[in-house]
């Protein structure tokens, strides 16, 4: 049988309570926001026949994150074409840089996702939809993780030249150490 006498318990409870004291919580709350993006598509390689069949995806523009106000976007996206005569979507697949105007909060991610063409001009449009997880950042959100859906959709503007701008929402949780002293 085991036993504890007092001075045994009594380390215990003061080892519990300074692990307790010098453990810092996490900040843990929804995260919002929604942008406006321009993006370059551009194939970068082809089957014997000419046709793409990776594209790399290029985004950069403005995103207003409520919980750290108007920042910018930057994405850099390896892109799969769904396979000739099938309803498959594009499939996604990169990282995400939202950095706060000012420079001192950063917010990464991984981003995987598809998008399908909008029946109502597959041409020019394109709907999409990202499933996003924070790998970390800096002030704020230094040690951030979480996840968040991002949904918008895409119009080319030069399709020859793969150009085109984005409008998307983002929604998700996210939680932070809580950072004293710059630690």
């Amino acid at each position: 049988m085991f036993k504890l006498n007092l001075f045994k318990s009594a380390a215990l409870a003061l080892a519990c309570a300074s692990l307790a004291m010098t453990t810092l919580p996490a900040q843990a709350g929804v995260v919002k926001g929604h942008a406006g993006t321009t993006f370059t598509l551009t194939p970068v390689t082809f089957d014997t026949s000419g046709n793409p069949t990776k594209f790399t995806h290029t985004v950069d523009g403005v995103v207003r994150v409520f919980e750290i106000g108007n920042c910018t976007f930057h994405a850099d996206v390896i892109v799969l074409p769904p396979k000739p005569n099938t309803a498959d979507p594009w499939l996604l697949a990169g990282t995400f840089r939202i950095t706060s105007a000012n420079g001192a909060t950063i917010l990464n991610a991984d981003a995987v996702g598809t998008a399908t063409p909008d029946p109502a001009n597959p041409a020019l449009f394109l709907n999409f939809h990202y499933d996003v997880k924070f790998t970390g950042g800096t002030g704020a959100m230094t040690n951030a993780r979480g996840t968040a859906d991002v949904d918008g959709f895409a119009m080319f503007t030069d399709v020859a030249t793969g150009k085109g701008n984005a409008t998307w929402l983002l929604q998700g949780n996210v939680a932070t150490r809580n950072h004293r002293h710059n630690d």
